[in-house]
Order: structure tokens, then C-alpha cells, then sequence
């Protein structure tokens, strides 16, 4: 189980002590409250079908990366490697990559996970380009095979946070691609694409 579940399994039962003094001493094994709880703190830190989405991306792959500064430009290109694995009894998906960008290396660490109680996709990216995490929220929509989920993240020209909204294309078992949009710098306030990330599975 995940440290969430334990600590919410030690606030419950330390809560149930306080509100019921005598609970030490009476309460049985098969009490029914204590049953319904236990069998919602279990459903809620069980691994799901939301989760088998993010397992099919666990392997190695290969990926081309675009990057674009205003709608207009010439993309910046890169290549590079991924591994994702899922971790804490298939809760989180896991993805390290290694690349390389106007000369420097690029590594990168991705937490994504979906949350059984808020019924929400979420994760975390946090890479040696900066000291902050980008953090957002989203959902998958079966029909199209994409994942969408859209924070914040620290912006260095800025100084302060800034939003963003991305794109999972699940297309095939063998590809598929991240797409990561904000708006821009300048005055105009519109939003365009400023990532592109095609993955390919090594086989």
C-alpha cells in the first residue's frame, strides 16, 4: 500500500479512538463501520483500469523532440531516449529521459497517476533545467486514446508560475505523442503549440 493509504488508514482509526473511547476494548473484528471503511480505504488505493492505461506505455523508446519559441519559428530538434516503468504496486507511472539540447544534456523525471478518489489524472515533471516541478491534472477520454491534463510550472523568463495544457496521443502500442501548449510571451495573449514530442517504441 502507498504511504497515503497508511496514513489515512492511522488518521481514521486514531479519529475512530477519540470519537469512541471504548473502542479498544468492544469492538470486534466484524464490526460493520470498521468493515465499510476498511473497504473503501482498500478500493481507493487498489490499482484500476485508469491505471492499465498508463501501463501500457511502460518498455524503452525512442523520441524526437520539437520545441518552439513563438508560433512562427523554426523549431528547436532533439533527440533522445525513455524508459517508463510503473512503481508503488502499479499506482504511478514512472518515465526517466535522456537527450541533448543546443549542446547540453537533457535528463528528466515524469510521475503520472490517477487518483481514485478525485476521479483525476495527475503528475509531475521535474528535469536538470530548472529547480521547479510542473504540475497538472487532466483525464483520458477512451474514444480518442488521449490523456489531457493541464497546471503550472515555474517560468524562469518570467519569474513566476505559468499555465500549460498537454496532450497524450495513445494512437498504437508501438507510438504515440506529447503535445504541450501555453501561450506566449508576448502581447498578443494567444495559446500555441511550444512542445512536440513524437515517441517510438524499441522493440
Amino acid at each position: 500500500m502507498s504511504n497515503t493509504f497508511f496514513a489515512t488508514l492511522a488518521a481514521t482509526l486514531v479519529m475512530m479512538m477519540i470519537q469512541a473511547p471504548s473502542f479498544a476494548a468492544d469492538a470486534k473484528p466484524a464490526d460493520p463501520k470498521m468493515q465499510e471503511m476498511m473497504k473503501k480505504m482498500m478500493a481507493a488505493g487498489t490499482p484500476g483500469p485508469e491505471h492499465k492505461v498508463l501501463a501500457d506505455l511502460v518498455g524503452d523508446w525512442t523520441f524526437t523532440a520539437k520545441h518552439w519559441e513563438t508560433p512562427a519559428g523554426k523549431p528547436i530538434v532533439s533527440t533522445g531516449t525513455s524508459t517508463f516503468k510503473m512503481i508503488l504496486g502499479g499506482r504511478w507511472l514512472q518515465q526517466d529521459i535522456k537527450s541533448e539540447m543546443m549542446g547540453m544534456p537533457v535528463e528528466g523525471m515524469g510521475l503520472t497517476g490517477y487518483d481514485n478518489i478525485k476521479k483525476k489524472y495527475q503528475s509531475l515533471w521535474f528535469d536538470n533545467m530548472g529547480t521547479g516541478v510542473m504540475i497538472g491534472e487532466g483525464s483520458f477520454d477512451a474514444k480518442s486514446k488521449t490523456l489531457t491534463d493541464g497546471g503550472k510550472f515555474s517560468c524562469p523568463m518570467t519569474g513566476g508560475d505559468r499555465n500549460y495544457r498537454a496532450e497524450w496521443k495513445l494512437s498504437g502500442k508501438n507510438n504515440f505523442t506529447y503535445s504541450m501548449f501555453g501561450k506566449g510571451l508576448d502581447d498578443t495573449g494567444k495559446e500555441f503549440k511550444q512542445m512536440e514530442i513524437t515517441y517510438k517504441r524499441v522493440k
